[in-house]
């Protein structure tokens, strides 16, 4: 898997919309960690099981100290997140492209994505779990 920044442009399938890169992380660049909003991992993992662009084979980050770890985290529960993306319309015309590993990203290593990002995916899943408006940030928590 490659290397790219935080909302730098995505370029692997040219369409229509505007898509930006989030979470395309690598040990040799710096990225951003923090605490994780409450319900962001759940949400991801949410729309994992959604992925587009699934590729055969598995794919392993340099993030985890060695090759077992790093199997092993490739599968979240019954969800593979070792190949495919995360696509997330932002409601504005613009659409975020990560890896589904982002999901480990964020829950084991402390990845904190942009925060439009994450209102985003918020916003997304709660739309398909029938709960518009349920965002980060908010107080409100779908029934």
């Amino acid at each position: 898997m490659a290397y790219y920044p935080d909302l730098s442009p995505y370029s692997y399938e040219s369409g229509e919309r505007d898509m930006l890169n989030v979470g395309w992380l690598s040990r040799e660049h710096a990225y951003t960690t923090g605490v994780t909003p409450e319900g962001l991992v759940e949400a991801l993992a949410g729309l994992a099981r959604h992925a587009v662009n699934v590729q055969r084979g598995m794919h392993f980050r340099d993030l985890c100290p060695d090759f077992h770890t790093a199997r092993e985290r490739t599968s979240r529960e019954d969800l593979f997140l070792g190949s495919g993306e995360i696509h997330v319309p932002n409601g504005r015309g613009l659409t975020y492209a990560s890896p589904a590993m982002i999901v480990h990203y964020v829950e084991d290593h402390s990845y904190l994505p942009p925060e439009d990002y994450r209102k985003a995916v918020r916003d997304r899943w709660g739309a398909l779990r029938g709960h518009p408006g349920y965002s980060a940030g908010t107080s409100r928590t779908p029934p």
